[in-house]
Formats: C-alpha cells, sequence, structure tokens
C-alpha cells in the first residue's frame, strides 16, 4: 500500500508487554441468565521445538501453566492463570467472584470441594442451580448448608438412577460449552505461552481470551433439531 507506518519492533513490544494494562473485556456479556461453566486446561511455558527434540533429543523440562476460564452463553466471563501446582478448587472462587451474581454453575469432579459450594452459594440467585459432578466417593453431607443439600440430591439421584441418568436430567453435559472453548482456543491461539515473565503471560492470556470473545461476536452458527 506504500503507506509509512511507524511500528515497534518485537523487542520493544516484548518489553513493553509486561506492564501492560489490560483485562477481560466485558464486550457481549449476557443481559439475560448467566449459566457459569468453569474448567482449566494446560499451557506450556517453555521446552524445544519439534525441531530441536528431533534433532537433539529431549533436554529439558517442560513448564506449564494452567489457565482457568468462566464460560457463560459462549463468552469467556472469567479466566485466572496459575502455577500448574494448584488446583482447581482453589481457583474456583476466583472466577466466581470474577462474575457477579450467577444462575447456576456447572463443573467436574475437581470442584467438589466446600469452598466451591460456598462461593458458588454467596453468588447465586435463590433458584440457582449448582451441577457440580460429585466425586466417586461422595457421599450424603450432614450439613443443612443450602449449597450441599443440592450436593446431596445430587448423590442421591446417581445411587438411585445412576450416573448417565443424573448427567442428562440435571444439565450437567453443559460442561461441554468449556470443553468446546479449549479446543477453539488451542486450535487458533495455541497450547502455548510465548512469553518468558509472569505478567507477560498473564497478559497474553487476557488478549487471548478476549480475541476469542471477538470471534464469538462476529457471529455463530445457528443449529437447528431436525426430526
Amino acid at each position: 500500500m506504500n503507506v509509512g507506518l511507524n511500528v515497534p519492533d518485537h523487542t520493544t513490544l516484548s518489553r513493553r508487554n509486561s506492564t501492560l494494562k489490560t483485562s477481560l473485556k466485558r464486550i457481549g456479556k449476557p443481559n439475560g441468565r448467566v449459566d457459569l461453566v468453569i474448567d482449566s486446561t494446560g499451557l506450556v511455558i517453555h521446552g524445544e521445538g519439534r525441531w530441536t527434540r528431533h534433532k537433539h533429543g529431549k533436554r529439558k523440562r517442560r513448564g506449564w501453566r494452567k489457565l482457568h476460564i468462566g464460560v457463560s452463553n459462549g463468552l469467556i466471563v472469567a479466566k485466572w492463570l496459575s502455577e500448574y501446582r494448584k488446583t482447581d478448587g482453589e481457583i474456583a472462587p476466583n472466577l466466581i467472584h470474577q462474575v457477579g451474581r450467577i444462575d447456576s454453575i456447572t463443573a467436574d469432579k475437581a470442584y467438589d470441594q466446600s469452598r466451591v459450594y460456598e462461593a458458588s452459594n454467596d453468588h447465586m440467585n435463590e433458584a440457582g442451580q449448582i451441577n457440580i459432578h460429585p466425586r466417586a466417593n461422595a457421599v450424603v453431607s450432614a450439613s443443612d448448608e443450602a449449597a450441599l443439600r443440592q450436593r446431596n440430591q445430587h448423590i442421591k439421584s446417581i445411587d438411585e438412577d445412576g450416573v448417565l441418568a443424573w448427567r442428562r436430567t440435571s444439565g450437567y453435559y453443559r460442561q461441554s460449552e468449556v470443553e468446546n472453548m479449549f479446543f477453539r482456543y488451542k486450535k487458533l491461539i495455541g497450547d502455548e505461552l510465548r512469553a518468558r515473565g509472569e505478567n507477560s503471560r498473564r497478559v497474553e492470556s487476557v488478549i487471548a481470551c478476549n480475541i476469542l470473545n471477538q470471534f464469538r461476536l462476529l457471529g455463530s452458527p445457528q443449529s437447528t433439531l431436525v426430526a
């Protein structure tokens, strides 16, 4: 186009990335029900590329970070980047707090912890539903807290009708929304964090989530059930 534009070099962008103040944009956040679905996935932070491993063999231990996200209506509404040692239950209250009031929450067995139920109950409407998959060895709790009453009912339903029937009737299969989001993240963005510093990695993950939300706002396929 023969347009003279001043563009910063890669080193400048990398250096400024660590001090960039960015946050998860709320553009397109649904005004109706907020059915939150949460989960985490691992992202590589260092290690040789495929060619180096092929030529010289594996020489360095690969590092990881965990990306925790909350999805509602096809949009990422909460995110957190942590060390891989952090458990999902530890980070879940942070995701819930970012969203605020929710109508329901869906999560897998890794979130079957009392602190997750407590955080969900604190931010949930009176008719809210907690669809956290009970662990395989889960037992009915003697506590009379509202959140744990739902957990007790899930355990009883699984014991009476089986886990597959419970998943269908409880709405647990909404969990696929966050799994699909991770699939899109790794296909479009990649499965690694390219930045070297921790602050830069957080910025990188926020920008990636904002990009996916913008893609979602551009349009999505409309599905129709065909008999």
